[in-house]
């Protein structure tokens, strides 16, 4: 018996010996393998940064240092928004609103401050919704990140319907100097698309924005 275990404690001393020569003979021609790093899949999601009707956003300032609604204008339709609606001055456009599309003693925009809108009749217009994000929701470590935003619409009434219809944003302000991006995102027509703005009737009610719902991806 002790014969025998001797044999076996020989076979597996001489395998042992086999391996440990062997990784042995890698290391010194330089072939030893080496940990592979796997990159993880992105696995950013969609999140509600704002949820709310159009005089919830308007009432609502983001506090600071907090993403959100800053202003909704109703501008007068542009052929060229993508150039025309990029500017990052909430004042130009509030001066570009008023000069064109408020009626009687209201103005054609909204912000937390101000919330007295009348448009006039029969003028056509775009919507512009400006928003602001902080790094938290759509910086990369180096940049911000303008397809990490989007922001949606609801309206009802006699002039049309949209269902939480998707915006095209525009990066107005982006700046890695700074804490936020600002967008400005903007409507055309009930589909989303570009078109030739919308229109009130003279004399008709009930045309209501009923909500707008601010995205980050993240």
């Amino acid at each position: 018996m002790n014969v025998e275990k001797e044999k076996k404690f020989k076979k597996i001393g001489s395998s042992f010996a086999i391996i440990i020569a062997a990784a042995i003979l890698l290391f010194a021609s330089g072939i030893v393998p080496t940990p592979k790093l796997v990159q993880n899949k992105d696995t950013s999601e969609w999140h509600i940064i704002f949820q709310g009707s159009l005089a919830q956003a308007s009432e609502g300032d983001p506090g600071t240092g907090v993403s959100g609604f800053l202003e909704i204008f109703f501008l007068n339709h542009s052929a060229t928004p993508d150039t025309s609606w990029l500017t990052n001055s909430s004042s130009n456009m509030e001066t570009w609103a008023n000069a064109n599309l408020a009626g009687g003693s209201g103005n054609a925009w909204a912000n937390a401050d101000n919330f007295n809108l009348e448009l006039k009749h029969s003028t056509n217009f775009d919507i512009v919704v400006r928003c602001r994000f902080n790094k938290t929701n759509c910086w990369n470590g180096t940049q911000f990140i303008g397809s990490d935003t989007r922001v949606n619409i609801s309206t009802s009434g006699t002039w049309g319907t949209m269902t939480e219809q998707i915006g095209t944003s525009l990066m107005a302000g982006n700046s890695t100097t700074s804490d936020y991006l600002y967008t400005n995102t903007y409507w055309q027509d009930f589909d989303g698309g570009t078109g030739s703005g919308f229109t009130l009737t003279k004399g008709s009610t009930g045309n209501n924005i009923d909500s707008i719902i601010i995205w980050a991806r993240y």
